[in-house]
């Protein structure tokens, strides 16, 4: 009796393992697909390269004779989104809204922290001109230097003390990568707001070439570090199909 029980308590989940081991392969594919996505955002972003030149000039038009008043200052706004003050503010809803939520907390702030410590290094090592120096072909890599005018002088990407700003530091978009970071994270801890936190991403990646601050390759880019470093991270503690979220 106790035996057959047993069995039933088990086959239905009750002991844990057996219903944790069928979501096993279920989030596995998830992961995988994440991952393929973000190659083949990579390669998008390679491929673009030869145009991002046409773009920006597209771009720098659009944003000078088309774009202006609310709409330009709604988008100069919106893509602070995945940045600090809008991170803390969401985090702090959560905390405060959803405690069940608080641990996953912990999740975005691991993906943020891992996205950092990948993000700087390869802005320092690719060390691309940002748009305005209007030289999108042109990669420093770890041993070029680049002019920056008289009173900075001719710098290495890597020379973060010597007044050069961000102007080498264009590819990747930190704030694309941030942006999907976050909205990794948005939709593996709340799934019906996938399709908004996927437009919010969009809308970063776009604002940042429309306002001149990247390439579009260098958007693409960083959307693909962003879901490679977020999606393995989110996926770590996601609860077997059916359980409540």
């Amino acid at each position: 009796m106790s035996s057959s029980h047993a069995r039933t308590n088990q086959a239905s989940g009750g002991g844990g393992h057996p219903a944790d081991a069928d979501s096993i392969e279920p989030e596995r594919g998830s992961r995988r697909r994440a991952l393929i996505w973000a190659g083949l955002l990579a390669a998008a972003g390679l491929a673009c390269i030869p145009f991002d030149g046409p773009i920006s000039q597209a771009a720098a038009n659009l944003r000078d004779h088309v774009v202006g008043g609310d709409i330009k200052r709604e988008l100069e706004s919106l893509q602070q989104y995945g940045q600090g003050a809008i991170t803390l503010l969401v985090a702090w809803a959560i905390w405060l809204g959803d405690p069940g939520k608080r641990r996953r907390l912990l999740d975005w702030l691991l993906a943020v922290a891992l996205a950092a410590v990948v993000t700087m290094p390869m802005k320092m090592l690719i060390g691309r001109p940002r748009p305005k120096f209007d030289d999108p072909g042109y990669f420093l890599g770890p041993f070029g230097a680049y002019p920056l005018g008289h009173d900075v002088g001719v710098r290495h990407a890597w020379e973060f003390w010597a007044g050069i700003s961000s102007d080498l530091w264009s590819m990747p978009s930190s704030h694309t990568v941030y942006a999907v970071v976050m909205s990794v994270f948005l939709a593996s801890v709340y799934p019906r707001l996938r399709p908004l936190a996927v437009l919010m991403a969009v809308v970063v990646g776009v604002s940042r070439v429309l306002f001149g601050a990247h390439y579009p390759s260098d958007v693409l880019v960083g959307a693909a570090l962003g879901l490679a470093v977020a999606a393995p991270v989110m996926g770590r503690y996601r609860r077997p199909t059916g359980a409540n979220a």
